[in-house]
């Protein structure tokens, strides 16, 4: 079964030479976590974009009037007849019971997709990474960060000079991460934004959602879209004896947002460098089309790890029919195991780790879309081992482990 789930592995990127943690991180990431009410326990499917559960989501306004408080009044007395009428409206215990006239019941949504950040040396197939997974994606939005504003990443509000209008209308325009609602946003060159904008999309990251007071407009808009993010150290090279949070200039409440880090360092070992120079040379003598390789230099080599690998149109293929089909639960003894790494990452985190609850979060998304990928409905041990040791491989790692990372151009 892991045979099989490293053949699939394969087929992100497979221009790219090596690097199996990254590309099966990425893959887990667009495949994402199952979502479960926690009112009733029933699924909440993402394509499903009812009304209903959007109003589900949010807690119920009291619309009542016997729950609404009395009002104050200067001068007033007990003997006053406003008072006596709202105060025979009022419970006797003293307590507001909320209506259920309706028989709705209020639901909590969690997050269900999660993020990447891809950050190192320059030549270490980064964009190229990005670029896949925009490709891959039946809904996708490509931005970089130089080119995008607070505005452009959420929305920005327009005049409306439509015919009939006075001119003093204004209308919403969907920013990158709306547009990108239930798919992926890629972001190339995520340091070159500004600390203003940067900030703008916590919310989005996190509670999914964007909210907007402009122009007189107060609304809020759906964002749950997966971020995959780009960048450079802050210097150009990374600095293995730097933080992460000083080799990127990102926050901790950013860096937190991130499911998974992963650190790409061009490091120079004789035996890699060949196999990559060799990779690279035989794709120039027989190019491929798009983010295919080509078939007739598979055999080429003789790493197995770099010979075999799905189509385009099959793997998003069978992302769609995992997504739809399975939404795993975790059993007792994946829920102890998670639990016992959680705890003993807290126990020895240093000043450079991010292990806050986002983490455990992050364990059981990525365990959930582990399950997916090796087509099960459950969450078996076998697939939270799978995950912890491809967190070993991350920036979140509690030993501060970084991943060496090599390939295209």
């Amino acid at each position: 079964a892991i045979a099989t789930r490293d053949y699939i592995a394969r087929a992100v990127c497979p221009k790219l030479y090596g690097m199996h943690a990254v590309k099966l991180g990425l893959l887990l990431v667009l495949i994402g976590g199952a979502s479960v009410s926690s009112a009733e326990g029933s699924t909440e499917e993402e394509g499903n974009d009812d009304d209903d559960k959007e109003r589900n989501e949010e807690i119920q306004v009291i619309d009542s009037d016997e729950e609404a408080p009395v009002a104050f009044k200067i001068g007033g007395d007990e003997n006053d007849d406003d008072f006596m009428e709202q105060n025979k409206k009022r419970p006797k215990d003293g307590k507001h019971k909320k209506s259920n006239k309706n028989g709705k019941t209020i639901k909590s949504r969690r997050r269900i997709q999660s993020h990447v950040l891809l950050i190192g040396d320059p030549g270490t197939g980064k964009s190229q990474f990005l670029r896949f997974a925009a490709a891959l994606s039946p809904r996708s939005v490509l931005t970089t960060g130089t080119g995008s504003s607070t505005a452009g990443l959420t929305c920005a509000a327009v005049r409306d000079g439509s015919s009939g209008s006075s001119g003093n209308e204004f209308s919403l325009e969907a920013g990158a991460l709306a547009l990108a609602d239930r798919g992926v946003c890629c972001i190339d060159e995520f340091g070159c934004m500004s600390k203003e904008d940067r900030t703008s999309i916590h919310e989005a990251m996190e509670q999914q959602t964007i909210s907007v007071a402009k122009a007189g407009i107060i609304c809020k808009l759906n964002a749950r879209a997966t971020v995959v993010a780009v960048m450079n150290p802050k210097d150009g090279i990374y600095d293995a004896k730097e933080s992460l949070g000083h080799n990127s200039r990102l926050g901790s409440a950013l860096l937190s947002r991130f499911d998974l880090i992963f650190v790409m360092l061009d490091q120079a070992e004789c035996t890699r460098d060949l196999n990559i120079a060799n990779f690279l040379l035989q794709q120039s003598i027989t190019p491929g089309s798009g983010y295919d390789r080509p078939l007739e230099i598979e055999t080429l080599f003789n790493d197995d790890n770099a010979n075999g690998h799905w189509g385009m149109e099959k793997l998003r293929a069978y992302i769609a029919a995992i997504r739809e089909k399975f939404h795993p639960t975790l059993t007792p003894e994946a829920s102890e195991l998670l639990e016992n790494h959680y705890s003993l990452c807290r126990q020895q985190r240093n000043g450079q780790s991010l292990i806050t609850v986002r983490f455990l979060e992050s364990l059981i998304r990525l365990s959930q879309a582990h399950a997916r990928l090796m087509y099960r409905d459950r969450v078996l041990l076998d697939d939270a081992v799978a995950v912890i040791l491809l967190m070993e491989c991350t920036a979140a790692a509690s030993s501060g482990g970084v991943f060496g990372g090599g390939g295209g151009p």
